[in-house]
């Protein structure tokens, strides 16, 4: 039993219940290992004074059964020698990362280096077992259809203007927007192009922004504080369709963004706020496995990033935050948080104002274009307004 002294437990061991039953789990490894009260009891003893605690637990199991499991636990890698463990780049992140909590590091390492299959792999699998194909779009229109114009082509600004121009901004008139912007902010968003037939995944829609094995996992829904012919409420976008649903009429849309944005009072005045999620079963259907939580997130920004470039391109300021209370948006929007969860938020509006503004310490890049242009938001006026900046 002396050896057992030399080794401890992996940096990375997360003890979780399926079904009741116990199983040890090693993230940087993608392994779990479902386990009995014996195997809990050694690797419980094993946390502490592991010299006085497994001479009590002989009380009860047999040295030579203790010694098989520490045996089984260092083959698996449960149990790793002490110099491997100071060594482990995995020891290192945990240590790092423990201020964030011990499910950022979790997920991170149980969702890294995933195991990809080829197309023709994954395919075959589907053609053995996949079930039917889930719906790739969520419409209301059969209720009510407040049909959209056509997207405009953008044609009023350039793409290195978009990209260089776009700025968070936390000041905007309280003025609408045109029903127009409002159409082409939501089709370039998150509308559909076009559709096309897979050899293995039924028909994908094509759109302006990418997805992860052309899941779309992401539905928008707009809340109107401001817009030309619309009332003031909460909305989903149909992308099949490019028509809006009304979900629910909402006089003060303001204090419900306000108390789902945690007070950032400084958004309030934006003409659209639009909340994303993400439909699980889409994107569940085709890839298994921890990774699946990245890929929703690789999605969303796709989409906001387009949201914040033809905002710009219209002119409008625009903003993101990740600052926004899940549990109360998914009730507001009528989902389960299960199914369908609450990811992002972007917004956008009327400028209070428009730059040049002065900063202190403005220092361009050498890198940027001749022709660069430099626009920047009005100034938050006060401490106060700047707390949840930080």
């Amino acid at each position: 039993m002396e050896d057992i002294y030399k080794y401890k437990l992996t940096s990375d061991l997360v003890i979780t219940y399926v079904n009741r039953k116990p199983q040890l789990r090693i993230p940087s490894q993608h392994r779990r290992f479902e386990v009995d009260s014996k195997v809990m009891s050694v690797v419980s003893a094993l946390t502490g004074n592991s010299e006085e605690t497994l001479h009590r637990l002989e009380k009860t199991i047999s040295k030579n059964t203790i010694q098989a499991i520490v045996n089984k636990l260092i083959d698996v890698g449960v149990l790793i020698s002490a110099n491997e463990q100071k060594q482990s780049r995995t020891s290192e992140i945990v240590m790092e990362w423990a201020e964030w909590g011990e499910s950022t590091w979790f997920v991170h390492l149980e969702s890294r280096d995933a195991n990809y299959k080829s197309s023709d792999e994954v395919g075959e699998e589907f053609m053995e077992s996949s079930g039917p194909h889930p719906p790739t779009y969520k419409c209301n229109c059969e209720k009510s259809n407040i049909t959209l114009p056509k997207p405009s082509t953008l044609s009023n600004m350039t793409l290195s203007d978009a990209l260089t121009l776009r700025r968070t901004y936390r000041n905007f008139l309280p003025e609408s927007i045109k029903l127009q912007e409002l159409s082409d902010l939501l089709y370039y968003t998150g509308g559909i192009l076009f559709t096309n037939s897979t050899r293995f995944f039924g028909r994908v829609a094509k759109k302006a922004a990418p997805s992860p094995g052309g899941r779309h996992a992401t539905e928008l829904y707009p809340v109107i504080n401001n817009c030309e012919s619309l009332e003031r409420g909460i909305y989903h976008y149909c992308q099949k369709h490019h028509a809006l649903h009304l979900l629910s009429k909402m006089d003060d849309v303001k204090s419900f963004l306000d108390e789902a944005l945690y007070g950032q009072d400084y958004f309030l005045d934006a003409s659209v706020t639009i909340f994303y999620t993400s439909v699980i079963d889409r994107i569940k259907w085709k890839y298994k496995g921890a990774r699946i939580y990245r890929l929703m997130h690789y999605e969303t920004a796709h989409y906001a990033q387009n949201f914040l470039l033809a905002g710009t391109a219209h002119n409008l300021g625009v903003f993101m935050t990740a600052a926004f209370k899940e549990s109360l948006v998914e009730s507001k929007l009528g989902i389960d948080g299960v199914h369908e969860v609450a990811m992002y938020v972007t917004g956008a509006g009327q400028k209070d104002e428009i730059g040049p503004y002065a900063r202190a310490g403005i220092e361009l890049s050498e890198n940027v274009p001749a022709d660069f242009k430099i626009v920047l938001p009005k100034a938050l006026s006060s401490t106060a307004e700047q707390k949840i900046l930080g």
